[in-house]
């Protein structure tokens, strides 16, 4: 995993020292599946992506998806006006990304700037270190202010978790840390279902307790035979772990008869590591929640 670690460790390392969506999650209560767009994060098709941004972006599209995640920081070789170009040619929106937190409030805002930009409704940030409760305060602390600073800009700031908040800290872990030291309204989740079930832990305590607090989710799948930790990522030399969205242990219709109380308003695929070809891996993925739903 020293790839996405190092994607990561940019994106963070220097913070650590819609009424239609509306509509959505209301049908959502009671249903075993995802009723809005399906939606990718790009991160699973960044080498494609890296090489020839405007035919991935029509592999996506012609795969189903009508949502994109992006990331400032990955390589695409397109100016933004560009990218947003190129994804409205396809059919695409580009909902939230992730940006690097910088050292101080002047680079935020630039960041911020940036997102506004790419035209994000949402920002994400995400934090891979082991941790003490203090230093999880502190990136509490941290978060409230780039959080008001994006509300300022219209745009919500997010956490996107990975396995370590999940590591016991005390009578506690830093992602109980966190969702108790945020703020509600300027701090929102966006909870990697995979990584939550590598850890260990189970989504769906967290969102009958923190309602409304996860409007973004990571949909991706954990092989059955995979081994989880709250410590070590899954090396890129051993095992693959990661599962085409239904191919893998994970029990997505239990996940998504709860996603009204997640308060979820976009979905997105992700696959970090492929056994064959990454677009037929997404094609798997959509193709399985469209048959959950029946559509």
């Amino acid at each position: 995993m020293k790839n996405r670690r190092d994607f990561l460790k940019r994106a963070v390392g220097a913070a650590a020292a819609s009424a239609a969506m509306g509509t959505h999650q209301s049908q959502a209560a009671g249903r075993l599946a995802w009723p809005g767009p399906i939606g990718l994060e790009m991160y699973t098709v960044r080498y494609q992506f890296a090489k020839a941004p405007a035919e991935t972006l029509k592999g996506v599209a012609a795969a189903g998806y009508k949502e994109i995640e992006a990331a400032a920081f990955l390589p695409m070789n397109l100016s933004v006006a560009e990218f947003k170009k190129e994804i409205a040619k396809d059919g695409l929106t580009s909902p939230s990304g992730f940006l690097e937190v910088p050292m101080n409030g002047d680079e935020w805002k630039k960041s911020v700037e940036q997102a506004k930009a790419f035209g994000w409704k949402y920002v994400v940030v995400a934090f891979v270190e082991l941790a003490d409760a203090d230093r999880w305060k502190r990136l509490a602390d941290l978060f409230n202010q780039c959080g008001r600073t994006c509300r300022d800009a219209g745009i919500q700031f997010c956490y996107h978790n990975h396995l370590r908040e999940f590591a016991k800290v005390g009578s506690t872990c830093g992602y109980d840390i966190l969702l108790t030291n945020c703020d509600p309204a300027l701090v929102k989740m966006e909870m990697d279902i995979f990584w939550i079930t590598f850890a260990g832990a189970d989504p769906l305590p967290y969102f009958k307790r923190y309602p409304g607090r996860f409007p973004l989710l990571h949909i991706k799948d954990m092989k059955k035979d995979a081994v989880g930790s709250t410590t070590e990522f899954p090396p890129d030399s051993g095992p693959n772990p990661f599962a085409a969205v239904g191919q893998g242990k994970i029990e997505w219709a239990k996940i998504f008869a709860h996603v009204h109380e997640a308060g979820a308003k976009h979905i997105f695929v992700e696959q970090d590591r492929s056994d064959g070809s990454p677009l037929e891996a997404i094609k798997t993925s959509y193709d399985y929640l469209r048959k959950l739903r029946g559509s």
